[in-house]
């Protein structure tokens, strides 16, 4: 594998699962590593295991209406994607056509997709993961439409993607991410183990600035702080 990615052009990063820990292969040939979280739970799931927040919001979900099940309606998971894009500003660079045809090449024994409806039929939030084994899942995607978004619908959604995947023998859902303040909260609320993991990949002239940056940052300190 080292040898093919050193052999690319351009920028070039792989993304490790938190069961590989042993990077040394790659720094030896001057990648660079970098170690990122993830929650992983354990399949079957109980809800007992998740805070009383989550727990509040189902609820609040069930209360209102909503209902999720599996679908491969892929225009309704598009049309969540986008809300959430819109919403944070990045873009998957995922279209309608890009699912349908990932889930034909893939399978539905491999790319399941989960969506939550309205009381009036109305898809307001979808989860995409990737069955990357007999035994594991990982949520690629994610997208909640932002008028629902308050309403336990995500958590609800989730709910019911975990259910199912331990109806299909899987033994662990892997959150795909947990890097960013606002969602390892959300995330860490499920109960899951919080796991390391690495990303790796070829030095760029970029990373002459990011050094740069990173040593401002670093340099960085809360105003009115004093030395010990």
């Amino acid at each position: 594998m080292i040898d093919h990615l050193t052999k690319l052009r351009g920028h070039v990063s792989i993304t490790l699962p938190p069961d590989i820990t042993d990077i040394r292969p790659f720094t030896w040939r001057g990648f660079l590593a970098e170690i990122r979280y993830t929650y992983i739970l354990s399949l079957p799931y109980s809800i007992n295991l998740a805070d009383k927040a989550i727990r509040n919001k189902i609820k609040k979900a069930h209360a209102n209406g909503y209902h999720s099940q599996p679908t491969d309606n892929m225009e309704h998971v598009y049309q969540c994607l986008i809300e959430t894009e819109k919403r944070k500003g990045f873009n998957h660079q995922i279209s309608v056509a890009d699912l349908e045809l990932a889930r034909e090449i893939l399978g539905e024994d491999r790319f399941r997709c989960y969506i939550c409806y309205s009381e009036s039929g109305e898809p307001v939030s979808a989860n995409v993961t990737l069955l990357l084994d007999a035994d594991r899942a990982i949520g690629w995607v994610a997208g909640t439409k932002t008028a629902h978004l308050s309403n336990g619908v995500v958590q609800q959604l989730q709910l019911l993607e975990l259910e199912d995947l331990a109806s299909q023998g899987i033994k662990s859902f892997d959150f795909c991410g947990a890097n960013i303040a606002s969602i390892s909260e959300s995330k860490a609320g499920w109960g899951g183990a919080l796991k390391p993991y690495y990303v790796v990949r070829k030095p760029v002239f970029k990373d002459i600035l990011r050094s740069g940056r990173d040593w401002l940052k670093f340099g960085q300190r809360p105003s009115g702080s004093s030395d010990p």
